[in-house]
């Protein structure tokens, strides 16, 4: 399917090595996530908890990643299509809004897109009491504020440092934890 995989042929995020484990282990099927920004990790989560809820922007991969999920069968994902997240003032705000909607809070928010820091700081209110909000790549100097952000808001850090699939430089990604 052109994404790396492990060793089952499942598809793994483009998340650090020792992320991906941590969440493998931790995972469970009575668990819902939202990502912002869908892919390799939406095959990779949608095997392992009972729904994920997506919102993308480019509608060809949108596609690229619905034809894999049904491939597999995964009817537990829902993706949201927002082609003009950039400008959409909507789009920082999608895992709050679909939380207060559906009265359904999120047990991880995944945040590997665009608009980062809007994103992560709006999506506080759609966690569950002891969810946890992951930041991709956030080796990135200019996410300094992101981890503030937490810090000043009493959210404890776990950084998983490491290579990941494709990649053989040492990137980040963290969890951010009440």
């Amino acid at each position: 399917d052109g994404f790396s995989q492990d060793e089952n042929g499942d598809a793994v995020p483009w998340m650090s090595y020792p992320a991906i484990d941590f969440l493998g282990k931790n995972l469970t099927k009575n668990q819902s996530i939202f990502e912002f920004g869908l892919g390799a990790s939406t095959l990779f989560f949608s095997g392992r908890v009972g729904k994920v809820v997506s919102l993308e922007t480019r509608e060809s991969w949108r596609g690229v990643v619905a034809k894999m999920l049904q491939e597999k069968r995964r009817e537990n994902v829902e993706i949201n299509l927002m082609p003009d997240g950039l400008e959409n003032k909507n789009y920082e705000n999608f895992a709050k809004d679909y939380a207060e909607k559906s009265g359904e809070k999120f047990d991880l928010i995944i945040v590997d897109s665009l608009k980062r820091f809007e994103c992560a700081k709006n999506s506080v209110e759609a966690l569950k009491p002891g969810g946890a909000i992951i930041l991709d790549d956030s080796e990135r100097e200019n996410y300094k504020k992101i981890f503030d952000f937490f810090a000043q808001n009493g959210f404890k850090k776990t950084d998983f440092f490491g290579i990941a699939p494709g990649q053989l430089r040492i990137k980040n990604t963290t969890v951010f934890r009440r």
